[in-house]
């Protein structure tokens, strides 16, 4: 997908999360509303800037309140 900047790794094992990075928030929030619109992932998905790599991802609300900075979508 457009702006994908490799994938993150966020968290100790056994809880670790990879995600997909995006360079903007525009960017991650196309794709994630593509995959909401295929069926792929949750409806309640959000999108949030990690503060981890500094980039932005989609995942659970769980994982944007652990490893977002803090901007709630």
């Amino acid at each position: 997908m457009k702006g994908e900047k490799g994938v993150c790794l966020a968290g100790e094992i056994p809880n670790q999360i990879r995600r997909t990075k995006f360079n903007t928030e525009v960017n991650a929030t196309i794709a994630c509303n593509s995959h909401k619109g295929f069926g792929f992932i949750s409806q309640d998905y959000v999108v949030y800037k990690c503060k981890v790599c500094g980039f932005w991802h989609f995942g659970k609300p769980a994982w944007r309140d652990k490893f977002g900075l803090g901007i709630k979508n």
